[in-house]
């Protein structure tokens, strides 16, 4: 049964920042758009990856492993995931080089799909969303 939930760790979000919580057992994303409160399922629509480890930056929200990035107003794709090699990968032994190059191409072809909006609502200091 859907219902409303306080997310606690939103109570004093100011407007650039961002938390996360549960709610009925989903792990929820609360941004603070500009002082309008905006929620989503904490997941990246790419890997599924928390995206409160990411950044929250000039309306957009940045998932923390591939980039990918989201309109913060509607969860949109506004950026498709950048598949970089991180630093010190020239290092690795050639097994894990091979392996690397193998995936890629499966890892090219996964779809980013937009966020999940949750509606959410603020009173009296208490942030709640509905799941």
């Amino acid at each position: 049964m859907q219902t409303w939930h306080e997310i606690a760790e939103a109570k004093n979000l100011k407007s650039g920042d961002m938390a996360h919580g549960s709610a009925g057992g989903v792990d929820v994303l609360v941004v603070n758009d500009g002082g309008a409160l905006r929620a989503f399922v904490n997941r990246c629509g790419h890997m599924n990856a928390p995206l409160d480890l990411g950044s929250f930056k000039s309306g957009v929200i940045k998932c923390p492993m591939h980039n990918a990035v989201f309109d913060a107003r509607t969860g949109v794709v506004r950026g498709q995931p950048i598949m970089a090699a991180p630093p010190g990968m020239d290092k690795l032994p050639p097994e894990i080089l091979e392996m690397f190059a193998k995936n890629a191409p499966i890892f090219a072809r996964i779809g980013c799909t937009p966020l999940t909006p949750l509606p959410v609502e603020s009173a009296d200091g208490v942030v709640r969303v509905f799941v």
